[in-house]
């Protein structure tokens, strides 16, 4: 874990109540000195500044007087106390190694799993994409306790869910390091159709990215397809690693347009400048990175609900310089960065600190495409649980895939006599996709008019 990203990387989590203990009025780490100070930074950074109602609630506690100014519609800012080790944000992925979501239909919910993470317990133990689960630690899951039984799960040591031909599995908790590449293949000739699952933003997939992008170049690739459908996100910089290293564009396009309250100076970035933002022990060179890549002028891209921040500021990005063709479902809907404000000595005393997340900015192109808050629009919706039972990762038969391949104008025979093996099931809706979901957050530095 990059410790530049420790404090971001806990979006969703619970946070830690400073201590009840009376501390004296206004004095540091006092509760109404900590707030006095969150309500001036707020005013000066927060996107939503002029929204912030006048309150003299200043003896709550940090997080509850913190989530009382926010914006109603707000649902990505947050705050978290320093040596809390429930907000480095537990996920099924991140701790027992899958996920699931749950469907319904006439005869009621079921629980698909949707990922494993290669080389995790769970992987090790046989559990499957597409395996349907009845239980978790012994009870039943239904329509009603689903979201409760995975909020438990995530604070237990070991968990149990069973699978619907009976098999039990018993997967320990602790921190599984997600692959960025799960799986990369040419997935049909004429033309060479490459495939890359990218499951989230983050330089530890690097060099392997490197390697496919190599393979997949020496293989004359003409057309790819990326599978983000369940990246939440990650590092912005990687997001421009992978657009230098797919896309015909130049290194000092513009990338992200950065628009914010009054008091804070609009940023545009490049491709170039973006990738400069890379976590320490990484040192590439936007152009240099280009010469390795495939200069593509189409990419598809597979997206879904768990499509999320940096994935669809990359897709957005990309947008006005090549085709985009978005195949799959709606994705999350985060068009916004953050920055982290951390309180000073004098303002926390002797007690811990508290940092405020707050989004500060708007995310455009270069062309002013933005304010995508509900999500980006496929051209080309597909439902990945209209056919049942899911395929592995990257397999041909996926839905998504398949769409993909129809408009490259590579379906096969093969391909369409297996597409009507499958169970469609039009009836299943989503009841809670991305059971562990959280989204990674944009951070950003603060510009400040005021500051020179």
């Amino acid at each position: 874990m990059r410790k530049s990203k420790i404090i971001v990387l806990a979006f969703f989590s619970s946070f830690l109540f400073s201590c009840e203990k009376d501390t004296p009025l206004n004095e540091p780490g006092s509760n109404a000195t900590i707030n006095r100070w969150t309500l001036d930074q707020m005013k000066q950074y927060y996107y939503w500044n002029d929204k912030i109602e006048s309150t003299e609630g200043y003896q709550q506690r940090p997080d509850l007087f913190f989530k009382g100014i926010l914006y109603p519609e707000d649902h990505f800012s947050t705050i978290l106390q320093t040596l809390n080790s429930d907000t480095y944000g537990n996920t099924l992925t991140n701790t027992f190694g899958f996920d699931m979501v749950q469907l319904h239909n006439q005869s009621g919910p079921i629980q698909l799993v949707t990922q494993v993470i290669p080389f995790s317990e769970a992987d090790l133990a046989g559990l499957q994409r597409g395996d349907s689960l009845t239980h978790m630690n012994s009870t039943l899951m239904d329509q009603m306790n689903f979201q409760l039984l995975l909020n438990k799960s995530l604070r237990l040591p070991t968990i149990q869910v069973k699978r619907l031909d009976g098999k039990v599995f018993n997967l320990p908790s602790s921190y599984i390091s997600q692959p960025v590449v799960y799986t990369s293949k040419v997935i049909s000739s004429s033309p060479n159709v490459g495939y890359i699952f990218i499951s989230q933003f983050d330089f530890s997939g690097a060099y392997s990215l490197l390697e496919v992008i190599k393979d997949f170049k020496s293989k004359h690739v003409t057309e790819l397809i990326v599978d983000l459908r369940y990246n939440p996100g990650g590092q912005v910089a990687f997001a421009a690693f992978c657009a230098l290293l797919m896309a015909d564009i130049k290194e000092n396009d513009i990338f992200a347009k950065y628009r914010g309250n009054k008091n804070l100076k609009p940023i545009e970035e490049t491709f170039e400048a973006t990738l400069q933002r890379q976590p320490d022990g990484y040192s590439f060179i936007a152009s240099e990175v280009l010469k390795q890549g495939l200069q593509l002028k189409r990419i598809f891209i597979l997206t879904g609900p768990n499509t999320a921040s940096a994935s669809e500021m990359m897709i957005n990005g990309l947008n006005p310089y090549l085709k985009i063709v978005q195949v799959g479902a709606r994705t999350y809907g985060k068009d916004m960065a953050s920055t982290t404000i951390s309180t000073p000595e004098e303002i926390h005393g002797n007690e811990r600190s508290w940092h405020l997340i707050p989004m500060i900015y708007k995310i455009y192109n270069t062309i002013g495409q933005g304010d995508y808050g509900n999500g980006i629009t496929p051209q080309k919706v597909t439902d990945e649980f209209a056919y049942l039972p899911l395929t592995p990762i990257g397999d041909r038969k996926d839905p998504l895939i398949q769409e993909a391949l129809k408009i490259i104008n590579t379906k096969s025979a093969r391909t369409k006599s297996t597409a009507l093996t499958y169970e469609k099931m039009n009836a299943l809706s989503p009841k809670y996709i991305g059971s562990s979901y959280q989204t990674i957050p944009i951070e950003v530095s603060i510009q400040d008019k005021s500051k020179k």
